[in-house]
């Protein structure tokens, strides 16, 4: 069914939008029959530039690594009455299939630069819909830090994001497709540790109002160990232990992807001590794919 949008005063023939990607997650389950997950952006943007085509089409320079693209804004262009006479290109450093959000960031910002291109405006509530059409999302087109249903794009709750906060990224390795996630698995998973994954979300959101970040990572420790038991990472025990000594909070996952975060307060001494240590203790076993601020999520020119 057409959705409702606001024409904005223009149009324009080209705009450019960037959209972050995520650290994982900083908790995911299921509680009461309904799936969530807590997203955690990052200061690493995936970019888009839409301008006007002369012929009719979209056409996306790369394709074969964005038709997902193509697949949400043909679906944005039905229910909004748009045309699709569009020059796309994305440019994005966020890797693929390690559970960093990057198709939700690709998304994002080529769905805002289309949308702005087109001279329209929707409600976030909306976008997050056409999002989740096509594959679940961690929406991260949301302000803040969202507590959403990754699957159907219902906003829960906006969390204010904490400040002075970083996560030192390692991938454990392999690729996870979101399409191919093994949801029944993890459901049956989350419905034995419901209470665990109750405490963990309340602890978060404690944290996160108190801008506590020792809090939320304690939050995001208990769900990314819970989440061993659907996807596990070999690695994550003794980087856990091995980190805290030196300083770390704790760690939070891609639950549906190879990613581990070490999270620390904001401290370039510690960044170095964290580095040397992963690098020491892991050696081979871990690629270390950078060190990035938290932040709160959200779409915007560039």
């Amino acid at each position: 069914m057409p959705t409702e949008a606001v024409q904005l005063d223009s149009k324009v023939k080209f705009s450019k939008f960037r959209a972050p990607g995520t650290c994982g997650e900083f908790v995911q389950g299921h509680i009461q029959g309904r799936d969530f997950l807590v997203n955690c952006p990052i200061d690493l943007y995936s970019y888009a530039e839409v301008g006007t085509a002369d012929n009719d089409g979209l056409h996306i320079e790369r394709e074969s690594d964005y038709f997902k693209i193509r697949d949400t804004l043909t679906l944005a262009a039905y229910e909004l009455f748009l045309p699709l006479r569009h020059d796309i290109q994305v440019n994005s450093p966020i890797p693929r299939g390690k559970g960093m959000a990057s198709s939700s960031a690709d998304i994002g910002a080529a769905l805002s630069a289309y949308l702005h291109a087109c001279g329209q405006q929707v409600s976030p509530q909306i976008f997050a819909r056409l999002l989740t059409e096509v594959e679940p999302s961690d929406c991260v087109h949301f302000a803040g830090i969202a507590h959403l249903n990754h699957l159907t794009g219902d906003l829960l709750e906006s969390l204010p994001p904490p400040s002075g906060m970083r996560a030192l990224i390692v991938d454990c390795g392999g690729e996870i497709d979101t399409l191919c996630y093994d949801r029944q698995r993890a459901r049956a998973v989350y419905r034995n540790h419901e209470d665990c994954i109750t405490e963990a979300l309340s602890l978060l959101k404690q944290g996160l109002h108190a801008n506590d970040p020792a809090v939320i990572a304690v939050a995001a420790t208990m769900s990314a160990t819970l989440s061993q038991q659907i996807h596990r990472k070999p690695q994550l025990e003794d980087l856990l232990a091995c980190t805290t000594e030196k300083g770390a909070l704790g760690v939070n996952c891609a639950h549906s992807g190879s990613v581990l975060g070490i999270l620390y307060r904001e401290d370039s001494r510690l960044t170095h001590e964290l580095l040397d240590t992963v690098r020491r203790e892991f050696g081979d076993s871990l690629s270390i794919v950078g060190d990035y601020r938290i932040i709160g999520g959200g779409c915007d020119v560039f």
